[in-house]
């Protein structure tokens, strides 16, 4: 019996120390990590942007290049050399969330740049949405009346693109966070005016 309550008594004492252990490295690295994911959205920000920077001179160059605007609860960064504005997308994929940043031109309705930041969608199909060469379709296509992804054949129109091919669901769930993000996000950015 004795030795039984000694096993368990280590094995208190080990996950006690152990728990402390996590603890301890999460606590030290909890800044650091909330750091990078500062420097990933500001450098996918300035390169939507097609600013220049260095990593030692993100956090300065992100200050000195971008306005940010809050309206409500949406946050806006603008380049004031162009007036072209960038927001956060965010809404379900398939197998999780996805999260991006929408870059838009002054008339906030023509498409910069797409950026996805976050996606877990499965790898070769789904996974297509986060590679910059689909992305770049994006590019000068425009959100109204509204953005479509689609498998029609035909020439895209000027608010169309190909949905990506095996991963239609993706595509779908993709066109509509787009779609209602920037629905919202036009309304509190015309709210200001």
């Amino acid at each position: 019996m004795k030795q039984y309550l000694r096993m368990i008594l280590f094995v208190l004492v080990m996950a006690t120390i152990t728990s402390g252990v996590l603890l301890g490295v999460e606590a030290l690295t909890a800044e650091r990590i909330k750091n990078n994911q500062d420097a990933k959205i500001k450098a996918a920000i300035l390169d939507a942007h097609d600013i220049e920077y260095t990593i030692s001179s993100i956090n300065e160059t992100f200050d000195a290049e971008i306005e940010i605007v809050t309206v409500g609860d949406w946050t806006f960064y603008v380049n004031p050399d162009t007036d072209a504005v960038t927001f956060s997308i965010n809404g379900g994929g398939v197998w999780g969330p996805i999260e991006g940043i929408l870059t838009l031109e002054s008339d906030f309705e023509t498409i910069v740049d797409v950026s996805i930041l976050q996606q877990e969608e499965t790898p070769g199909l789904g996974g297509v949405i986060a590679e910059s060469q689909y992305l770049e379709t994006f590019v000068g296509k425009v959100m109204v009346p509204d953005f479509q992804i689609n498998k029609d054949p035909a020439a895209n129109l000027p608010n169309e693109i190909d949905s990506i091919v095996g991963a239609t669901n993706t595509s779908k769930r993709f066109q509509d966070l787009m779609n209602e993000d920037y629905i919202a996000a036009k309304a509190a950015w015309l709210s200001q005016e």
